[in-house]
């Protein structure tokens, strides 16, 4: 599996460090990582960004620091999921200092590069007021674009908050169309507030916003693929 791993970025070390195209398939792990490794130090993003994560697993002895400083090349050269790595260790303090400030900051320029999970980070600390100012309509937008990219959690927190009315105006039907969707998406929700909700909206307009949700979901689901 670690071989195969590897290979993927075979014909990009070639290209990087322009070593002939001829040159054979390496022949165990250790090979194959020189390769990333000739790669990464070549300037290859996607190179820097997987020693990163075999860094961070353990598949290259586990070393957040090390980890960090190859996230944080491949994230300067504009490497969206390199960015969105490195927010969280900013984050949680993981191999660099922590600095919350700075995870805001890598994950607003992943969550803007179209990553989902940054957008869902980012919209907790816009919600919680961590490493920023609370902001309750932003962290509604962006927990949004992150449940229409696949975060199931996201749509959970999106339903409560338009069940509250917290950063949107109150609005019973999106909060049931959000928290069916946070069903159909394997979540466990609360019984007892879908049920608050159906009754409140009524059966035609309930019936409509479990239609809404199935019809977003789809959506969703063709767009993740």
């Amino acid at each position: 599996m670690r071989l195969a791993l590897c290979a993927g970025l075979m014909a990009m070390a070639i290209s990087v460090t322009g070593i002939a195209a001829d040159v054979p398939v390496p022949k165990n792990y250790g090979q194959a990582m020189s390769w990333y490794e000739r790669a990464a130090n070549g300037g290859n993003a996607d190179a820097q960004f997987y020693l990163g994560v075999m860094y961070e697993s353990g598949v290259r002895g586990n070393d957040m620091t090390v980890a960090a400083k190859w996230y944080l090349m491949a994230a300067e050269q504009g490497h969206i999921e390199a960015q969105a790595r490195l927010g969280a260790l900013y984050y949680r303090g993981d191999g660099v200092e922590r600095d919350t400030a700075k995870a805001a900051q890598w994950y607003a320029m992943a969550a803007d590069g179209g990553s989902a999970q940054a957008q869902y980070n980012l919209a907790l600390m816009y919600e919680r007021g961590r490493g920023l100012q609370a902001n309750a309509p932003m962290a509604a937008a962006l927990f949004e674009k992150a449940s229409d990219n696949g975060i199931a959690a996201g749509r959970l927190n999106l339903s409560m908050l338009y069940a509250a009315g917290i950063g949107v105006g109150r609005d019973p039907a999106r909060a049931l169309m959000w928290l069916e969707m946070a069903a159909a998406s394997g979540l466990n929700v609360s019984e007892g507030i879908r049920q608050s909700l159906v009754k409140e909206l009524g059966e035609e307009k309930a019936t409509e916003a479990k239609r809404l949700a199935a019809e977003r979901l789809k959506k969703s689901d063709d767009q993740v693929r």
